[in-house]
């Protein structure tokens, strides 16, 4: 589990922890599901191309708004840029992986076969190496000094940002997803900063989604020996 980011009064930086959580879980399963996956399975096949998809979409708006909105502030804070540099260098890596996992989900899509798929599990695999090692950076030297310089206010615009890129209901299973990866104490400070009807509109709909989806999405894995968690 990684470590909780030091945070200054009023800038708490630990929710993003619990997204990054999330990506270095889903992209791993991923390449897992898809390796799983039979290929003339076309309704599995189907789900899981979208499921990866929204995968690859979440990442690609997360790096974008932290281009956008914390990289600027932090650069203006007269930091040594040499970090920044590297983050962004990384952003710019990780991109050209995903857009390599997209092109492969096409042909896995709509040409299936052993080889397509394990060109996308290669790739896959990729680019969570990648991403872990990106994001264990951001967590060990980035958030620190973020925590020290953004108010809450600047750091809360990449959140609002984030929920914002998905229609309601997938902001609501974007949730499950989170919810899966935090304790008691770090979902509830988590939600705290949810308005109280889309807590409601969670607890009603989304949890109960996000099990029926992921159930489908994973069912294959413990039949040949994958580990979930």
């Amino acid at each position: 589990m990684s470590r909780r980011a030091a945070a200054a009064p009023g800038c708490e930086t630990h929710d993003m922890v619990l997204v990054h959580r999330v990506f270095r879980r889903e992209f791993r399963l991923l390449a897992d599901i898809v390796e799983a996956t039979a290929p003339t399975d076309t309704e599995q096949v189907t789900r899981v191309s979208a499921h990866a998809r929204e995968m690859l979409a979440a990442l690609h708006h997360y790096h974008r708004y932290k281009d956008e909105l914390i990289l600027p502030k932090l650069r203006s804070a007269e930091l040594d840029s040499t970090l920044l540099d590297r983050i962004q260098t990384q952003h710019g890596q990780i991109d050209a992986l995903m857009r390599r996992v997209d092109s492969e989900l096409s042909e896995w899509e709509h040409q299936g076969g052993a080889e397509t798929a394990d060109l996308l599990v290669e790739g896959l695999r990729r680019l969570h190496a990648e991403l872990t090692e990106h994001l264990r950076l951001e967590e060990d030297s980035v958030l620190p000094i973020v925590a020290e310089t953004l108010t809450a206010s600047e750091w809360a615009e990449l959140g609002k940002r984030g929920m914002a890129s998905f229609s309601r209901g997938r902001a609501l299973v974007f949730l499950g997803h989170i919810a899966e990866e935090a304790d008691e104490r770090e979902w509830s400070e988590f939600v705290r900063a949810i308005p109280a009807p889309v807590r409601l509109l969670y607890r009603v709909f989304g949890r109960r989604g996000y099990a029926r989806e992921t159930a489908l999405l994973r069912r294959d894995l413990r039949t040949v020996g994958k580990v979930v968690k």
